[in-house]
């Protein structure tokens, strides 16, 4: 009998929100998301139906300054590139409420996750980036970091796209790291933001994260998701990745077509294509975040020990990992003999929700730091 541990895989999506498309940073505007139209409530129906291919509920950072149909904005001049003169370029709010609509009722399939209200910083006209730390990971003034997250929030609220978002995915992945109180973890976790994934060689890190690919600030889990292998702005982009991390980062544009009426085929196209090489690198697709960085733990951070007829995995780990981040469900990969009984013991056997969960013999948490994998005859 040999016992593996799987890695998971949770794909997560930047730059949503935005209602144009086109890059304006050559004249001091946000990139957006390089879509050579704008973007419509049919553009969230295909993020919600990724989610539902996958059984995914899938992390999409929302940029929020177009949604802002009260000129809210004028009073946070750093926030967009018009400062005290801000009004919305898009505002139809017609268009706006079908789409709050596709994502308030595809909430079991796609979570809002904090990107920023304009992505970049604004400071006497000029744009820098990003919203809440520059290049170097140093953050921005922090009553203003309070301020850029407060205005998210509204106008977040002001449609009613989400109940409490825990992800802050940082905008251009310029964040910090291990600054304790006075970093922007503390800050986060004021608004409820539990998770965050980034690039830790992209971050300004004071410290080294507990683990390799996962540390933990201020009650807030920080996770490794790499570089995104598929270029920003590349609109309907042919499925490419190499299964060699546990997040799988994408941008809205990837997974659009110029022409809406035809996003379900890149859809369809990037759901075949990840199911099919998920299974053919034995990775367990995860149901949302707290289900990928706890099996990522576990694919990392648990020992196997072999012993006469049974396998013991230690989960040291688990007390040390703020527990109100980690999920309940585990996954591990058995070749049992043919003939071969298992009896496990230590954590509850769990039946898996659909095929892809079926390859995989599924747990719950241990009940005292190990499982048992034990293997008799039958009599």
């Amino acid at each position: 009998m040999t016992l593996s541990i799987p890695m998971p895989l949770l794909v997560t999506i930047d730059d949503a929100g935005w209602w144009l498309g086109q890059d304006g940073s050559s004249v001091g505007q946000p990139f957006r998301t390089g879509m050579p139209r704008a973007h419509c409530p049919e553009d969230y129906t295909a993020l919600i139906a990724l989610g539902r291919a996958l059984n995914m509920k899938i992390p999409a950072g929302f940029v929020l300054c177009e949604w802002d149909q009260t000129r809210l904005l004028r009073s946070l001049p750093s926030a967009t590139w018009m400062a005290e003169q801000w009004r919305s370029p898009f505002t139809d709010q017609k268009t706006k409420e079908e789409a709050a609509q596709i994502i308030q009722t595809g909430s079991e399939y796609l979570e809002v996750a904090v990107h920023g209200v304009g992505h970049e910083f604004w400071d006497q006209g000029r744009m820098f980036r990003s919203e809440f730390h520059d290049p170097e990971g140093r953050m921005r003034p922090r009553e203003l970091v309070k301020q850029h997250l407060e205005y998210f929030f509204r106008l977040m609220e002001a449609f009613g796209l989400a109940q409490a978002p825990r992800i802050f995915i940082p905008p251009a992945l310029h964040h910090g790291f291990g600054k304790a109180e006075k970093g922007f973890q503390a800050i986060a976790r004021s608004f409820g933001i539990q998770y965050i994934p980034l690039v830790f060689s992209r971050a300004d890190c004071s410290i080294a994260p507990q683990f390799k690919g996962l540390g933990w600030e201020e009650g807030v889990l920080l996770m490794e998701r790499g570089i995104s292998q598929t270029r920003w702005n590349q609109v309907a982009a042919a499925p490419e990745f190499s299964f060699n991390s546990p997040i799988l980062a994408l941008h809205w544009a990837n997974i659009l077509h110029p022409n809406p009426d035809r996003n379900m085929g890149v859809i369809n196209a990037w759901s075949d294509f990840i199911k099919e090489r998920a299974s053919e690198n034995q990775v367990v697709l995860s149901r949302d975040i707290s289900a990928c960085l706890t099996q990522y733990l576990n694919a990392t951070q648990s020992r196997i020990q072999a012993k006469k007829k049974k396998i013991v995995v230690f989960l040291d780990w688990i007390d040390k990992v703020p527990a109100k981040a980690l999920n309940d469900t585990l996954f591990f990969s058995l070749d049992l003999p043919r003939g071969l009984e298992l009896r496990l013991s230590g954590a509850e056997k769990k039946e898996p929700l659909n095929q892809y969960e079926a390859r995989f013999i599924k747990t719950g948490m241990p009940r005292a730091g190990k499982i048992v994998f034990e293997y008799y005859l039958p009599s």
